[in-house]
C-alpha cells in the first residue's frame, strides 16, 4: 500500500465520484474554523473586558478635549478648525489605547498586583485636563483647574 499525503488524498476525493467524503471534510473544516472564531472571541473578550472602563473614560475624556478645542478654536476664528487638526485626535486615541492595552499585558505579565492600567490612566487624565483647562481658558478668560484649586485650599482652611 503506498502513503498518500494529504493533498493527494483530498485531490483523489474530490475527483472521485463520491461527494460524501469530501463534503465530511468541509463540514470538519467549517467546524473547525468557527469553533477557532468562537474561542478566539472569548479570548478577545476575556482580555478587554477588565479595561473596558478604562477605555470608555480615555474616549470621553479625549471627547471631552475635542469639543473643547472646537469651542476654543471658533471662539478664535472659524478658519482654525481644519481636517488636518481633527485628524491628530484620532492618533492621539490610538496612541493612548494602545498605552492601555500594553499596561494591560503589563499586569498579566509582569505583576497583577501594580495597577498599571490606572496609572496609565491617571498620565492620560493629567495630560487631557490640561489641555481641556487650556481650551476653557482660551474660550472663557479663566482656568478652571485654577478655580477648583482655590477653592480646595480654602475648603481645607476651614
Amino acid at each position: 500500500m503506498i502513503m498518500k499525503t494529504g493533498v493527494q488524498y483530498l485531490t483523489t476525493i474530490m475527483t472521485s465520484g463520491t461527494n460524501k467524503q469530501y463534503n465530511t471534510i468541509s463540514m470538519g473544516i467549517k467546524t473547525l474554523s468557527l469553533k477557532f472564531g468562537l474561542y478566539f472571541s472569548t479570548a478577545l473578550t476575556a482580555f478587554f473586558l477588565p479595561i473596558t472602563w478604562a477605555i470608555t473614560s480615555v474616549v470621553a475624556i479625549v471627547l471631552i478635549d475635542t469639543i473643547t478645542g472646537v469651542m476654543s478654536a471658533g471662539k478664535d476664528n472659524i478658519k482654525n478648525i481644519s481636517s488636518r487638526k481633527l485628524s491628530n485626535v484620532i492618533s492621539k486615541l490610538i496612541y493612548y489605547l494602545f498605552a492601555l492595552i500594553l499596561c494591560r499585558i503589563a499586569v498579566m505579565f509582569i505583576d497583577n498586583s501594580v495597577p498599571f492600567v490606572k496609572l496609565c490612566l491617571i498620565a492620560v487624565f493629567i495630560i487631557e485636563i490640561k489641555s481641556i483647562d487650556e481650551n476653557f481658558y482660551k474660550t472663557f478668560k479663566f482656568s478652571f483647574v485654577d478655580k477648583m484649586l482655590t477653592a480646595i485650599k480654602k475648603f481645607n482652611r476651614k
